[in-house]
């Protein structure tokens, strides 16, 4: 175990660096081309280059060739109207209606801040919603207002197998936590619900890598390490990683009477996603001084931890993630050279100019 973690494989040799200003440039350009309005563009392309920048590339600017994909089948509405259809002064329920994920994501959170800044706590829920990229880029938004956030999501077709079956049982929704510190570096928790997801063992593939083992099975059934043979994930922890999965569609899905991902049709896109989003203020709470004191004396304890072996040192969640966006924002962006080619091809076939300064 070194400072990068597992689920990120890194080769200089098979890598392109793009500055962060030049991939929102493209995101919004082509978002633009296929419809959006400008302003909801900017919302998806700060979300995804968010999540590019901690280093989670599988949710980030790779998903946008899918996006456009299922724009261009109907499944995504690249102009869709939120409305809100039931709200209290501490939760709300927006259907999206299908369109864009990061948008109506972005909105819910927002939403839940404010309500959390007036009684404490706020909750909303997206119904009909799309995938939504990473959740920690949303819990972030809460913990940037001095707050504590969570989300997660039921989205897609069930993907995951049910602990004690090799059929799956869930989908691979995820959970997220961002905790706020004084020193603007939030304990972020971001993590789906297998051993993996299907980004990061396409990242592997991408680098022409072997999956871990224990994080998938292949189409009979059997634990395979090949990331083009892999056809149902493994919940991660056995029984909790399935368990999570369960109580995640049950507050999102469920809550709003839709179906889990075991219902859904095989189309990841066409009945979409459901999220939820949580937002806690703790002035509201007597002890807001004594909160980040109390947070930032933890954090600093725990760094002071001696490292394991082979460990350079002792960090909490989110804290290289928040150092390897810190970096990437000066040098540019890395990604694998197969996905720079990717994005100008779909730009290109959507008859869009590359932005000045793109990779050759």
């Amino acid at each position: 175990m070194t400072s990068a973690t597992l689920d990120i494989p890194r080769d200089p040799d098979q890598e392109v660096s793009v500055p962060v200003d030049i991939l929102k440039k493209l995101i919004v350009t082509l978002l633009l081309r296929k419809g959006m309005f400008e302003v909801e563009a900017d919302i998806v392309a700060a979300r995804m280059t968010e999540a590019d920048l901690r280093g989670i590339h599988s949710h980030g600017s790779r998903t946008l060739a899918k996006y456009v994909a299922a724009i261009d089948a109907g499944d995504i509405d690249p102009r869709a109207m939120s409305m809100t259809t039931c709200e209290t002064p501490a939760i709300a329920v927006i259907e999206a209606s299908g369109g864009m994920g990061h948008v109506s994501a972005t909105r819910g959170m927002e939403l839940a801040i404010a309500k959390a800044r007036e009684v404490g706590t706020g909750t909303v829920v997206i119904k009909k919603g799309q995938h939504y990229g990473a959740a920690g880029v949303y819990t972030m938004l809460a913990a940037k207002e001095g707050m504590i956030g969570f989300s997660t999501t039921s989205t897609g077709t069930a993907t995951v197998a049910a602990y004690g079956s090799t059929q799956p049982g869930t989908a691979n929704n995820a959970i997220s936590w961002a905790i706020p510190t004084s020193t603007g570096a939030p304990f972020v928790l971001d993590t789906a619900i297998a051993e993996s997801s299907w980004g990061k063992i396409e990242s592997m593939g991408m680098f022409g890598l072997p999956i871990t083992p224990g994080w998938a099975l292949d189409e009979a059934g059997v634990e395979t390490t090949d990331a083009s043979a892999a056809k149902t994930l493994l919940p991660m922890s056995g029984a909790r990683g399935s368990a999570l999965g369960f109580v995640a569609s049950a507050l999102t899905s469920a809550l709003i009477g839709r179906r889990s991902p075991i219902h859904k049709s095989p189309n990841p896109f066409g009945p979409g996603s459901d999220h939820f989003f949580q937002a806690i203020d703790p002035t509201h709470f007597g002890a807001p001084d004594r909160f980040l004191k109390e947070i930032d004396a933890t954090i600093t304890a725990i760094r002071e931890l001696t490292p394991a072996e082979g460990v350079d040192k002792v960090r909490v969640a989110g804290e290289l993630e928040w150092e390897r966006a810190e970096q990437w924002r000066n040098t540019g962006i890395p990604f694998h050279r197969d996905q720079i080619s990717r994005l100008a091809e779909v730009c290109t076939s959507n008859r869009c100019e590359l932005p000045e300064g793109w990779p050759a």
